[in-house]
């Protein structure tokens, strides 16, 4: 019976667990003949197998009910498993991509992208903004708006919002000791992602006026604020349909003066 209580599951999760229960077979008759030194033993090369089951489609994922005995006109999937080798397993193998801090998922997008439109996007291969505006900027954006049934200003609403500036971090360069000096030469270093767009940085204001950009990196902006432009709210803007806001403090902090003292030294009178 598949399932608990022969309700339906995904045909990956079957296929896995014959795959399973037949790497461990192999196993064992492994450890046998090597226990028992054996000069002959056997292996599983090919197992087929019949079965008759009711397919369902839900949310995208293909799950499969086994038929009962009085069921009239079942499914039948016929599967075959046969024994391969490790290079052979490696040519066809889909590559496992090494995890990188800067690939942020779709879901990153929140709403911009409902659940049926994230698997459309996943099921072509695009599973991260980076490639998403890897794609935009190979002048994909129509091709995969038609394969994906996504409307053109949805797609380049949803393009928008994924090649804007993302920002992680702000801090600042500088002494908190009050230095009037120091203080003009104090910097902001804005770090995220998705900084630059061709090379050139976005426009960047704080409390609604614009600031100098000292460097630009894709990582990270340095930026050389007025006196009164360390704290308020910051706005950097590749494309105006979608700005990134946010609201940060770096104002220096000044250290409380210390009290007078009142000729109390703790003695006994």
């Amino acid at each position: 019976m598949i399932g608990e209580t022969g309700e339906a599951v995904a045909l990956e999760d079957f296929i896995q667990a014959v795959q399973s229960q037949l790497d461990t077979a192999q196993a064992r008759m492994t450890l046998k003949a090597q226990n028992d030194r054996l000069p002959l033993t056997f292996a599983i090369r090919d197992i087929s197998m019949d079965l008759k089951a009711h397919l369902e489609l839900n949310q995208g994922e293909l799950r499969i009910r086994p038929a009962g005995p009085s069921d009239k006109d079942p499914t039948v999937l016929h599967l075959v498993f046969t024994a391969i080798t490790k290079p052979m397993i490696e040519e066809n193998a889909v590559p496992l991509s090494v995890d990188d801090k800067n690939d942020v998922p779709l879901s990153a997008l929140g709403d911009e992208l409902d659940p049926a439109e994230r698997r459309r996007l996943e099921g072509i291969g695009v599973r991260t903004v980076e490639k998403l505006n890897e794609l935009e900027r190979r002048g994909l954006s129509n091709s995969v708006g038609r394969i994906t049934r996504l409307a053109p200003d949805k797609l380049e609403q949803v393009l928008a919002r994924a090649s804007r500036p993302m920002v992680d971090d702000v801090s600042r360069d500088g002494a908190d000791d009050g230095d009037q000096a120091d203080a003009l030469r104090q910097r902001l270093r804005v770090k995220g992602r998705n900084l630059l767009r061709g090379g050139m940085p976005p426009q960047v204001t704080i409390a609604g006026r614009p600031v100098d950009i000292v460097q630009a990196h894709d990582h990270e902006l340095v930026l050389a604020p007025d006196r009164d432009q360390l704290a308020g709210q910051m706005s950097l803007t590749h494309d105006p349909r979608a700005p990134t806001e946010l609201w940060f403090d770096q104002a220096p902090r000044r250290a409380l003066s210390t009290p007078p003292s009142n000729g109390f030294d703790g003695g006994q009178p």
